[in-house]
């Protein structure tokens, strides 16, 4: 193939990292908030034994935690992966680079989002040891950021690899 439509889209392939990001963030959300109740179904509402009330609500905070710590590592992993992917599409290392770094900054964020408010909907007896999601902003900000520069190196690094 050859001419201009052979060549690459940045915003097409942005786009497309921002999409899988999104998509994983809603699987994220999705499971976090089924694995959530059925952790509080379990262990707050259907508990017996010596101290359930302390139990609980304890372990249904940790599984919450859990999640949220998933979100933060599964950033730069998708960042690397995507970030070559979509490098290999650009000759130049500098656009490979702010197409995957820009994609990730992004679709981090909507990850990171659609994954909260899946936890974020967990209501109920023994949800109050649940920390506040603006209490994820700090770490999430540090995650957006190392998943910025992965996406781009990564991007950068599978720019080398043409099609």
């Amino acid at each position: 193939m050859s001419g201009p439509s052979a060549l690459p889209s940045a915003r097409r392939q942005a786009g497309l990292i921002v999409a899988v990001f999104a998509l994983v963030g809603a699987a994220l959300g999705v499971v976090g908030f089924v694995a959530g109740d059925w952790a509080r179904t379990q262990f707050v509402t259907a508990a017996t034994g010596s101290a359930p009330e302390t139990f609980g609500p304890v372990f249904l905070a940790l599984s919450v935690f859990q999640t949220t710590v998933t979100l933060l590592v599964v950033g730069p992993v998708l960042a690397a992966v995507l970030g070559l992917l979509s490098g290999s599409r650009f000759a130049d290392r500098s656009a490979a680079a702010g197409v995957a770094g820009g994609g990730a900054l992004v679709g981090f964020f909507c990850m990171a989002g659609l994954g909260l408010l899946g936890l974020a909907a967990l209501s109920g007896p023994g949800t109050g040891q649940l920390y506040a999601p603006s209490a994820a902003v700090g770490p999430l900000l540090v995650a957006g950021a190392v998943t910025t520069a992965v996406g781009g190196g990564a991007g950068a690094l599978g720019s080398r690899f043409v099609r």
